[in-house]
């Protein structure tokens, strides 16, 4: 898995018939936190002049940023396909830096607490994009923690979001400081507990203990009441 559009680059080197691991020497690069390709030295110019102007570094283009007076910064990203993403750095006075991903453009849970859900659905982030919100802020500061708690809802999108937090080690952030937050969706929520190994953090989100009003403003808890979400 890459920062990058993985295949086009996997592509492109195969072009070129540069050997298979090329492409982790670039992944290596840019989880340290370099800005671009011209900073990886191992990689011959001629080749870094190519996949600048054949692969784009990022999948994802920073179209609005916006500073709180506590230091959080959230920022509007842009797909390469036009899908509005969002992600949030969150300074904390003991040093601690956090970053809140998304993990889709928008959300097709219709929480009525939740901005997102307001918002028409676009799509499920692939791994890349979901590690490119990460590798955005990681170029300005070191940082402790992940939560996927940003738009979308992750275990919709099981997958790409579990290959982007087994990634996050690379990254400097440990399993034990990434966390999945899921408002209940049981799919996804079994396979987490079936098959995750690692010590991935697991949130919930209840926000209502009352079975009625959970499900006025949690739609899905007509499908997945709390108490079985609980019981998995």
């Amino acid at each position: 898995m890459l920062p990058v559009d993985f295949k086009l680059l996997e592509t492109t080197l195969a072009d070129r018939g540069e050997p298979a691991y090329r492409a982790g020497q670039v992944w290596e690069w840019a989880s340290r936190g370099v800005a671009g390709y011209d900073a990886m030295t191992n990689v011959s110019r001629s080749l870094r002049q190519e996949l600048e102007e054949s692969v784009p570094f990022s999948s994802l283009s920073a179209e609005e940023e916006a500073t709180s007076a506590d230091g959080t910064v959230k920022v509007l990203f842009r797909t390469a396909d036009g899908h509005p993403v969002e992600a949030v750095l969150m300074r904390y006075r003991d040093g601690r830096r956090s970053v809140c991903v998304s993990s889709q453009s928008g959300c097709p849970l219709t929480c009525t607490f939740c901005a997102t859900g307001s918002m028409r659905f676009g799509r499920n982030l692939k791994a890349w994009e979901i590690l490119d919100q990460v590798l955005h802020f990681r170029r300005i500061e070191p940082l402790n923690h992940v939560v996927f708690m940003g738009m979308g809802e992750p275990f919709i999108n099981f997958e790409e979001v579990l290959e982007a937090a087994r990634r996050l080690p690379d990254v400097g952030i440990t399993h034990r400081r990434t966390t999945i937050s899921t408002i209940g969706w049981m799919p996804g929520l079994t396979r987490f507990v079936d098959e995750v190994e690692e010590p991935i953090r697991l949130a919930i989100s209840i926000h209502a203990a009352d079975p009625r009003l959970r499900s006025k403003i949690m739609p899905v808890n007509d499908r997945y009441p709390l108490p079985s979400v609980l019981d998995e």
